[in-house]
């Protein structure tokens, strides 16, 4: 259950908002107080009682004297003035207030059940608009007589008009469709038959001295109204503009610049690109939708697909230059430098943009703010198939915005693909190379995309992203990576990869082969620390996930890695349509959906900084308030030897984690082995009570817990042959079953020497069931079954019990590994498998590992009822702790359920994660003993992630306020730029498109600003505050 979250101010005056309303009784509030100690957290509740204010105040919100102290504080085990309170019904507490705020229910609260009863009018009034609303006996025009036939369905006026006002009045809107009525209903005409002509060069309405007029086949402009043919005449005048100028001054996207027969116009190109961005619709549907506009009843309408698909292209391009400025510079598009087209996150740090001058020169306990956060990971959506080449289809952005520069890319991997030699991976089966190299596959090009991401804002960065062959090999991202931050970084990086473990093991050896002008200069001056990010590395080996975790690294703040998994999801949708484009088209609309997705992470910046900086300093306050509580329900000593163990790691002075725990593992093979060094030693003293000459009293309780293990496989698989099993199924079934009922026979026989207290039990048994009993289900009378009802050797059941608590670890131990690759399975089907074959293959292997965990949950259980009854004769404490009852609840992965908003930062997991493999005196062990023991202990691991948590979340709130001055600073810089733009031209256009964009700026900072305000101060209220450079949270002081 999740820990509910506390409200930043304790009591809420409520007003009655009305008048008429009987008075109320005082409210009452409950209160909940948390206490964290060595042997857990524990809570108190009270209840407040508030009185109502005087009636001569206003009702203007005031500040109200303070109660006397304990006025009205009852503890809740005195119920002298309260009737007992149904705790789980929250609606107790709250009907006062409900009742003050109910109000009858109006038809406005469901609309939809008020407009169902005006249906008939919506439909009359629907057909009313099929014929004229009067009968007009003159054009609606002043002073004109002509009779009214036209109407224009797209503008506003329903009036109709005669022939040549209707034209006239179209001259600015030529692409609209009229409509004539005939007497009966209204017939569809173009402006073109009505003998409108679009005059190009000159104002509307002017007629051209020496125009060009087109042929008879006409003009095609493809708007937003549908595809139309209209008549067009260009300007030969003295001036001499070109056709595609005079097309573009008028608004219209010419499809080529010889001789120019088809356009867009800007609207549609700009709805489009708009569609696209939001609803990731193709161009294909957007442009059939525009055909149907034109006709809907099947007739021909002029194909120029391939041409509207080129025009876009352009469209974007010739966009995306004039944004950044490319208009403005001298140089133009030809002078645009690699990843200048970007959308840069104004979060992150940027030397020259938005740090200080002095931030290289800044105390080391500050410079940690500075730091930039990337994060690395590849896509196989956003595969490409084998159309085209680069050379019949060159893309328009050679590496300006987030895609490399594709020769250079090609010609890299061409000459270090065999350099670079696979490794063997020595973590988990976890690896995204293993993954990653199925993908892809006969006729397709480009598996999938790799990134190097923002790991805190989630925006693409620059020369960041290149297509991937086959899988996600080192060399395709080593590539992307050196791209990354060779031309946009500070000095010190925290990178996040999946992989981290593998891929950076080599990693010096892999710079060392690569040329300078990839790695970049500066790259062994950097500081860089590589991560695993949160969800993924519980996939890793124990190792991995303390080494590598931004929950136990300092100055990360509660960065999780994750984000470029989230973003994924708004790009997913255009690999529908990318997949078939050439290479060139493809790069260049991805890198313009890009930066839209940026574009649209700049604007919300404001408002996602501030959501997250609010549950921060409330995260703060709660974790930095239990740290303080554990530390000091602790001894000065044990926390004291933690606190240097910790600073040890985290100054790299000691190779110890302290995060990890140093106990040995119990598990049941580590108990057998004892055991028989046991025999073994008692055998050789002659000390031992073994009556079978080979079968010694621990193997026969191992041989009995392997048999009903076998039992219960062989239950599972009877259970599965249905009607229609095939006889060798059968057969094989039968033949288990008369194996397991032989190898029982035996055992029992020699289970009868050392326990004879069976025999009767077996026999009543065997009668009961009329000697026809199946080999699973013959009972075996383990200790634990006849321990409260049969006298017998007590060593017998102290045997079962080592073994049986080990067996206990190694079943949590299955039943993690087997959630972990269901997880990992689920992830892999959702992201990668197409197709019903293969779902249905996919569906058959999660049902397969499904069981598996239902098998492994049931043997626990089974093995835990045993533990339970063998506890108490044997005087077993406190491995209760460890291991809990398994409910179905419990049974899920770290993002099921309650877990799927939860981390480390909350500890809100299922207790299998959680769990130690450890006793409850192994736990405690060493309270009492010297401080060097302590650090063996799990009380040592709980106390440095509580430490850890506190850290995190106070890093968190001076990271958020330093991103916050950052985006303010960052617009400043953008609108200065702006305005030397502006201030350097002298073309109208250009000069006012520069002052736009400053105030684009302007109004971002004013909107920054304006949600921001009181920032400061609340930070400030909360407990645990700190500012950067100061020390956070700490038990003792490092001096101590």
């Amino acid at each position: 259950m999740r820990r509910p979250k506390r409200l930043a101010v304790d009591i809420d005056y409520l007003e009655d908002l009305q008048p008429d309303a009987h008075p109320q009784p005082a409210p009452i509030h409950r209160h909940t107080d948390y206490a964290t100690h060595s042997r857990g957290i524990s809570s108190r509740q009270s209840f407040l009682t508030i009185d109502e204010p005087p009636a001569t105040q206003t009702t203007e919100p005031t500040s109200l004297p303070n109660p006397p102290p304990d006025q009205h504080l009852v503890s809740q085990d005195d119920h002298s003035q309260f009737e007992p309170i149904d705790y789980n019904d929250d609606m107790h507490l709250a009907d006062p207030m409900l009742k003050a705020r109910m109000r009858k229910r109006t038809a406005q609260d469901n609309p939809m059940l008020v407009w169902m009863d005006e249906r008939d009018e919506f439909v009359q009034e629907f057909l009313r608009l099929e014929a004229p609303e009067f009968e007009w006996a003159e054009c609606a025009s002043p002073d004109c007589p002509n009779p009214p036939l036209y109407r224009c369905p797209q503008c506003s006026d329903v009036r109709l008009f005669c022939h040549s006002c209707i034209v006239r009045m179209h001259l600015p809107s030529p692409f609209h469709t009229v409509e004539i009525w005939n007497s009966r209903f209204f017939e569809r005409r173009t402006l073109r038959s009505l003998g409108l002509c679009i005059q190009l060069g000159h104002a509307i309405g002017q007629q051209c001295p020496n125009p060009t007029p087109l042929g008879k086949e006409g003009f095609t402009v493809i708007s937003s109204h549908g595809i139309v043919v209209v008549n067009m005449v260009f300007c030969n005048c003295s001036n001499n503009l070109s056709k595609p100028v005079q097309l573009l001054r008028a608004r219209l996207f010419p499809a080529t610049t010889i001789s120019p027969h088809t356009a867009a116009t800007f609207e549609v190109l700009r709805l489009f690109q708009l569609l696209t961005f939001g609803s990731k619709v193709s161009g294909f549907e957007f442009y059939q939708c525009l055909v149907r506009l034109t006709d809907n009843l099947g007739n021909v309408v002029a194909d120029r697909y391939n041409i509207f698909m080129r025009i876009v292209r352009q469209w974007r391009h010739i966009r995306t230059m004039k944004r950044f400025g490319r208009g403005h510079d001298p140089s133009g598009i030809e002078g645009t430098s690699e990843g200048e087209c970007a959308v840069l996150c104004p979060a992150c740090p940027h030397p020259g943009k938005n740090l200080p001058s002095d931030y290289s020169s800044v105390p080391a306990q500050k410079r940690w703010i500075y730091s930039l956060f990337l994060a690395i990971d590849a896509n196989f959506r956003l595969k490409r198939l084998s159309a085209s080449s680069d050379i019949r289809d060159p893309g328009l952005s050679r590496g300006f915005a987030y895609f490399v520069e594709e020769k250079k890319y090609k010609e890299f991997l061409s000459a270090y693909t065999d350099l670079v030699v696979p490794e063997a991976s020595t973590c988990s089966d976890y690896d995204a190379v293993k993954l990653a190299s199925i993908r892809g596959g006969k006729g397709v090009s480009a598996s999938g995309v790799g990134t190097i991401e923002c790991a805190r804002h989630d925006m693409k960065r620059p020369l960041s992203v290149g297509d991937l062959q086959l899988g996600e090999k080192y060399v395709n991202m080593d590539y992307l990576y050196f791209s990354s931050i060779r031309n946009h970084s500070p000095s010190s990086c925290f990178v996040s990869y999946d992989i981290a473990c593998q891929w950076t093991r080599k990693l010096g050896n892999r710079v060392a082969v690569y040329p300078d002008n990839v790695v970049g200069p500066c790259f062994a001056e950097l500081s860089i620390s590589y991560l695993v990010p949160k969800f993924h590395i519980y996939a890793h080996r124990s190792e991995c996930q303390y080494k590598y975790s931004f929950n136990f690294t300092p100055n990360v703040g509660r960065t999780d890695g994750e984000l470029p998994e989230r973003g994924w999801a708004a790009m997913n949708p255009v690999s529908s349509s990318t997949k078939e484009m050439g290479p060139g088209s493809r790069r260049d609309t991805l890198d313009d959906h890009f930066g839209d997705y940026n574009w649209r992470k700049v604007i919300s910046l404001s408002t996602s900084l501030l959501r997250r900086l609010q549950e921060a300093v409330q995260m703060r306050a709660e974790h930095v308030s239990a740290f303080k509580a554990f530390s000091d329900s602790l001894p000065t000593n044990a926390t004291l030897a933690f606190s240097r163990m910790v600073w040890d790691f985290e100054s790299r002075r000691s190779t110890v984690n302290p995060y990890e725990p140093k106990l040995a593992i119990e598990s049941q093979a580590k108990v057998r082995l004892k055991l028989a060094e046991e025999d073994a030693a008692a055998i050789a003293q002659d000390d031992n009570m073994t009556i079978h000459e080979t079968v010694s009293p621990s193997v026969l309780i191992s041989q009995g817990l392997e048999l009903q293990d076998q039992q219960v496989r062989l239950s599972i698989d009877a259970k599965s042959l249905g009607p229609h099993s095939t006889e060798l199924q059968k057969s094989q079934l039968v033949e288990r079953r008369t194996r397991l009922q032989r190898r029982i026979v035996a055992w029992c026989r020699i289970q009868e020497l050392y326990m004879p207290c069976v025999v009767p039990l077996r026999n009543r048994a065997e009668e009961a069931a009329g000697g026809s009993s199946n080999a699973e289900h013959i009972k075996l009378f383990l200790p634990s079954d006849v321990i409260r009802s049969a006298r017998f050797d007590y060593q017998l059941a102290r045997y079962e019990w080592r073994l049986r608590h080990g067996q206990a670890f190694d079943d949590l131990a299955e039943l993690r590994r087997h959630l972990l690759v269901l997880s990992t399975m689920y992830q892999s089907k959702d992201s990668y498998v197409r197709g019903q074959k293969n779902n249905t293959r996919s569906v058959t292997l999660i049902k397969n590992v499904q069981g598996r965990i239902n098998y492994v949950a049931q043997k626990y259980r089974t093995c835990r009822s045993a533990l339970t009854l063998l506890s108490g004769p044997l005087e077993e404490n406190g491995w209760e702790r460890s291991l809990q009852p398994l409910l179905d609840t419990d049974i899920r992965s770290l993002r099921e359920g309650e877990d799927a908003s939860s981390s480390e930062g909350r500890r809100q997991l299922s207790w299998i994660w959680s769990t130690q493999r450890t006793s409850d005196a192994e736990i405690t062990e060493g309270m009492n003993e010297a401080p060097h023991k302590l650090t063996d202990s799990a009380l040592r691991i709980e106390w440095c992630k509580a430490r850890a948590r506190a850290q995190r979340w106070q890093e968190e709130c001076i990271l958020l306020q330093e991103e916050m001055r950052r985006v303010i600073a960052f617009h400043e810089y953008y609108g200065d730029l702006w305005k030397t733009r502006a201030e350097m031209v002298t073309a109208k256009g250009t000069q006012a498109y520069a002052w736009r964009q400053r105030q684009t700026r302007l109004t971002l900072i004013a909107h920054c600003k304006r949600t921001w305000t009181g920032v400061e101060a609340f930070v400030r209220a909360g407990e645990g505050e700190v500012s950067a450079g100061e020390s956070l949270v700490e038990t003792h002081t490092r001096a101590t």
